[in-house]
């Protein structure tokens, strides 16, 4: 086994403790088996979120998780082994459309820790990946930013409404929301953007999300975690790139987290900061545009 490889074991290995450690775990030793691969039906402990949180884009999806296409390999369920934790459940869902806030179901009293990887799905970032691909278009990379830009904008008050719902469900819960990896980092490649324009714009789209979700998270009195930091000179185009590639057959997988990149980027993040003690139960402010003719839709749906 070469340096390198122990080296990288080493930082896994404190990664899992740590992230077990900041997000509330009691034990950081239990055996690995003592808790469902990808969720069970706890509720001290909830993942929520989109396809990131769900780990679609790891690999070894369970048949069992349906069209929410979880996998033992996302962060929550890496966590959650490592803690030996044994009352905790995965609600995150890979692109759920539709219906109320049906990942809620597992909130209550009850909770104390909350994880949510959301956005990604809702913008249609991967869509947008896949169509500013080296085997994409022009004209479907300009069509598929018009429609990010249309949900982003709508992004705002759907997250305040779905944020101030899990508070209302779990009032003790501490609530950590991670954001998302810069795609491109400002590089072309066959397996990523088609140019360094489309990069460009991969990366800003990813920067706009990530500032919306981290003013909203905030705004609620949660804990926001930028992972951009974790995961630089790693993305699609990087020579070991933890993203999978944005040419492949289901946009919704275009720039996803590996393992390696719940493992050894989204982890880290996680365990560099400490959880927020649960702020008093108050609503976000929502951003003023003058146009908040209809609710907003929700973001959690499963």
């Amino acid at each position: 086994m070469g340096r390198r490889s122990v080296g990288r074991r080493s930082v896994v290995v404190a990664a899992l403790v740590g992230a077990a450690l900041v997000l509330g775990s009691a034990s950081a030793t239990g055996a690995p088996g003592s808790s469902p691969a990808s969720g069970g039906d706890g509720t001290r402990r909830v993942a929520l979120g989109d396809s990131w949180a769900a780990g679609t884009a790891a690999g070894d999806v369970e048949a069992a998780s349906g069209t929410c296409r979880r996998s033992p390999r996302a962060y929550p369920a890496v966590v959650a082994r490592a803690a030996g934790e044994t009352s905790w459940t995965s609600r995150a869902c890979a692109s759920a459309t539709g219906g109320g806030n049906g990942q809620f179901t597992s909130l209550g009293p009850a909770t104390e820790v909350v994880t949510a990887t959301v956005g990604a799905d809702a913008t249609g970032l991967g869509a947008l990946a896949a169509a500013c691909s080296a085997t994409g278009t022009a004209t479907r990379c300009d069509g598929a930013t018009t429609r990010f830009d249309r949900a982003l904008a709508t992004l705002s008050p759907a997250l305040d409404a779905s944020l101030a719902d899990i508070r209302k469900r779990a009032p003790r819960a501490a609530v950590t929301v991670t954001g998302y990896p810069l795609l491109a980092e400002g590089r072309a490649c066959p397996s990523g953007p088609a140019d360094a324009a489309r990069a460009a714009r991969l990366d800003d789209a990813v920067t706009r999300l990530d500032t919306a979700l981290a003013d909203r998270v905030t705004a609620a009195g949660m804990r926001f975690v930028d992972v951009r930091s974790a995961f630089a000179g790693h993305g699609v185009c990087a020579p070991d790139p933890w993203l999978t590639p944005l040419t492949g057959p289901d946009p919704l997988l275009a720039g996803g987290a590996t393992a390696t990149g719940h493992a050894l980027g989204v982890l880290p993040a996680l365990a560099a900061t400490a959880p927020t003690t649960p702020a008093p139960t108050r609503p976000a402010t929502p951003p003023s545009d003058g146009r908040r003719d209809e609710p907003p839709a929700p973001l959690f749906p499963g």
